[in-house]
């Protein structure tokens, strides 16, 4: 038997006697994106309330916020991830934002609890309280401020002409939890739902194209009265707009509407029940209007401070002299990335069928921004900040 023999005998041998070879064990955890953001506003608010004859001037440090968000690209296509977020809210901390998410650059689902679509531009005041009475639609089942700006959805947006404009639905639920002041009869399960068209430019051309924003949606709540089970119905409507065509120094307009057909057998002792006169303004009959005149100053391409003047009028159209309105100058100067100093004014007064009442508050602070991105391995996707109200454009 010559040499080569000897090799093939020996080399089967060992095939034989030898335990089966593994194949490399390869991690297939790929560490996902991780971006960072938030902002803690604070400010010292002075205030001369009618409404409310025993508040105090306090610092305000409503609207902070910490997002986290995590995501990951598919194989086939797409990206999906998840939001996590807590804020200050009654000096409590609680989640505002706990969802999960796909998208890709035909459409985009969401599924938990986030921002309710029920408001349409964003105008420039310190925090979406402020305006909470004119530019959202209310919760007609909970007197929780909580409640009137987040819930538990579902949605689906279709994108449109690279995602400019878009085509949305959703359903949910505004009532965050069991333990939520609420009526004794608000519904259980998904009280919500309602869709609408949504026009939005990119930040890139924010300021070299005449139309900036715009939309129509409309909002459907399920009501629980005595024995019976009604909808409401609101539909809100708005656009803003450059005025002039200049980047560096622009001037830009922005208006919403809301009508909103509310329910039956409401009485204006309804409307200023001091216990459930949240949920009850909600379920009127009204029409609310928001306009805004903004100027922002950008020398070299480089926001560095912005001037606001916002008016709000709302009228409870079953009920004669059942209106308010608010009036709302604002100036926010930015320090630097994320740092902006902030001063508003804001004057409310009410109808004689509401009390013929004046409020007043003057608020001064400091606000402080981030938003960090680490492992980027997908590259396309909006400011997390974007989840938060943005009061400086």
């Amino acid at each position: 038997m010559n040499i080569s023999n000897w090799l093939l005998a020996g080399g089967l041998c060992a095939l034989l006697v030898a335990p089966p070879a593994l194949a490399l064990e390869v991690d297939r955890e790929v560490m996902p994106r991780i971006t960072l953001g938030g902002r803690l506003i604070a400010t010292l608010d002075h205030v001369d309330l009618e409404t409310d004859k025993g508040a105090d001037d306090e610092i305000n440090l409503s609207d902070s916020s910490l997002l986290v968000r995590l995501d990951k690209r598919m194989y086939d296509d797409g990206v999906a991830g998840a939001v996590i977020g807590f804020k200050e809210h009654d000096e409590e901390v609680v989640f505002h934002q706990l969802h999960a998410f796909y998208w890709n650059r035909d459409f985009e689902v969401s599924l938990g609890r986030t921002r309710l679509p029920n408001t349409l531009l964003e105008f420039p005041v310190a925090r979406d309280e402020d305006l909470l009475d004119y530019a959202y639609v209310g919760n007609a089942s909970s007197n929780e401020e909580f409640d009137q700006l987040y819930g538990s959805t579902v949605s689906l947006n279709w994108f449109l002409d690279r995602k400019i404009q878009s085509l949305g639905v959703w359903a949910g639920t505004r009532i965050n939890g069991e333990e939520t002041p609420t009526f004794d009869n608000a519904p259980d399960g998904a009280d919500s739902y309602g869709g609408g068209y949504v026009y939005e430019q990119s930040e890139d051309l924010r300021y070299v194209t005449w139309l900036r924003h715009a939309g129509l949606l409309a909002d459907r709540q399920k009501v629980e009265t005595l024995g019976e089970e009604e909808w409401m119905t609101a539909v809100i409507a708005g656009a803003e707009f450059n005025l002039v065509m200049n980047p560096q120094s622009n001037w830009s307009f922005a208006v919403q509407g809301i009508a909103n057909e509310g329910i039956d057998g409401l009485t204006l002792a309804n409307l200023l029940d001091l216990t459930d006169g949240v949920a009850n303004r909600a379920r009127a009959k009204y029409r609310s209007y928001v306009a805004s005149l903004r100027y922002t100053a950008r020398p070299n391409l480089l926001t560095r401070w912005q001037a606001a003047l916002t008016v709000g009028y709302k009228d409870y159209s079953d009920f004669d002299d059942a209106e308010q309105t608010t009036i709302a100058p604002s100036l926010f100067y930015r320090l630097g990335q994320g740092v902006d100093l902030l001063a508003q004014y804001r004057h409310t007064s009410y109808g004689d069928a509401l009390g013929d009442l004046t409020d007043n508050v003057a608020q001064v602070g400091i606000a402080f921004g981030l938003g960090a991105t680490f492992n980027d391995n997908i590259g396309e996707r909006a400011s997390i900040l974007n989840l938060e109200h943005g009061y400086i454009q």
